[in-house]
């Protein structure tokens, strides 16, 4: 008995029209839909009851993309940049929710997602989730620790005697800036600051 030959071409057409006629666009029906544009299964999940779209998981490497997006490089040259493909990014910034496409150009609105951070406190070291503003406070108190360390003059701690972040809950951290116990929470071997630093998504 013969092998039967398939007619791709036919398939292929037929389920564009069979997309099409449940109201799919050309790329949905291909099953490769655009960046904004639902998956063809998400659609026919449509009857089960609402839930809430879930933002992307935090993709570090995804993140220096969009970061390098937002310092104005293209898409294509941002995606290149961390080795991911323009269309794993495009998909990634559109459904962060910050990023929209006007024409060829992508308009970025500023960044409001919570962010987990490190950060010495009361003796101890602390991860604690603060909203973009405290993250950049907690950033500067690093970076002055750091100094403090390598100079071993406290001077570069005063500006956050005293001072506190407060985290999305509302409940406030004071900086540790006791030279003696930031010697020993320096050696107790905390994570740097890449690898505590992440956005809750």
């Amino acid at each position: 008995m013969s092998k039967r030959i398939r007619d791709y071409k036919a398939e292929y057409a037929r389920r564009i029209s069979r997309g099409q006629a449940q109201g799919l666009s050309r790329s949905q029906a291909r099953g490769h839909p655009r960046a904004l544009e639902p998956t063809k299964r998400s659609i026919s999940k449509a009857t089960k009851p609402a839930q809430a779209a879930k933002p992307p998981k935090f993709d570090r490497r995804l993140e220096e993309g969009f970061r390098a997006l937002r310092d104005g490089q293209t898409l294509t040259a941002s995606a290149k940049s961390v080795r991911v493909s323009p269309e794993r990014l495009r998909r990634y910034v559109a459904e962060t929710g910050m990023a929209e496409r006007k024409g060829s150009r992508w308009i970025i609105g500023p960044d409001i997602r919570p962010r987990i951070m490190q950060m010495f406190s009361n003796g101890e070291i602390q991860h604690v989730t603060v909203a973009p503003d405290e993250a950049r406070l907690i950033g500067a108190y690093h970076s002055a620790v750091g100094r403090f360390l390598n100079t071993n003059d406290p001077a570069f701690l005063d500006i956050f005697d005293g001072q506190s972040v407060t985290d999305i809950k509302g409940k406030s951290h004071p900086f540790e800036t006791d030279p003696n116990a930031l010697y020993r929470l320096s050696e107790t071997g905390s994570d740097s600051f890449e690898d505590v630093y992440r956005i809750v998504v």
